[in-house]
């Protein structure tokens, strides 16, 4: 996002307020949803601003604050938060505050603090361990027969991930555009990956050609 356009807060003014610069933030990710940001970034800040409102609201019992008194304190308090009044789980909240992080960097880069309130937090998102399919298993799968028509779609949807690697997300956005037959005689897909925008080429193979 361009800090330039954030001239409508005056770096003169001591009286910042959290809530609306979190607000301007989110009115102009969601102009850059589609081009720059996937919609799912725009509703996890989104939630991050609704959790910041509650949180305040729940603790202090006030519905905004001024960025000068943030401190290190607020921020430990607000995870604690997140962990037991939200009963989010370590990753979630880490993200949560990683989102809270990015509005605090804006502050500084404008000039409207001259310290960071995060200065001595360390909190990291721990690596999950994730559980692949066996060939046995996705055979399972595609053999079975949901009676439920909409079901079995899901099924395929998923399927097709399998076979392609791509996201829910990325498979959402595909139409027969995006199929081309390569040099080499067999078809492709070419896309960009929602999440960093990057072009993809992956080749077709028969069972995601079978499920199309």
């Amino acid at each position: 996002l361009n800090f330039s356009s954030w001239a409508w807060i005056s770096a003169a003014d001591k009286s910042q307020m959290l809530v609306p610069i979190f607000e301007y933030h989110n009115k102009q990710l969601a102009q850059l949803v589609g081009r720059e940001y996937a919609p799912s970034t725009l509703k996890r800040y989104q939630t991050s601003l609704e959790h910041v409102i509650n949180f305040m609201k729940w603790k202090y019992k006030i519905s905004d604050i001024c960025i000068k008194d943030l401190n290190h304190q607020f921020i430990t308090n607000y995870d604690f938060y997140l962990r037991s009044e939200k009963n989010c789980n370590n990753n979630t909240t880490a993200k949560y505050i990683k989102n809270f992080r990015k509005i605090i960097r804006i502050c500084i880069s404008n000039g409207w603090l001259d310290r960071d309130p995060f200065v001595n937090f360390k909190r990291k998102i721990k690596e999950l361990e994730r559980a692949f399919l066996s060939e046995e298993e996705i055979k399972i799968l595609e053999s079975k027969i949901f009676v439920i028509p909409r079901l079995n779609q899901v099924k395929d949807i998923f399927l097709f991930s399998c076979y392609t690697g791509f996201a829910y997300v990325d498979v959402k956005k595909l139409t027969k555009h995006n199929i081309v037959l390569g040099i080499d005689g067999n078809y492709w897909i070419h896309t960009n990956h929602t999440k960093t925008n990057t072009p993809t080429n992956i080749p077709l193979l028969h069972q995601a050609l079978a499920l199309i």
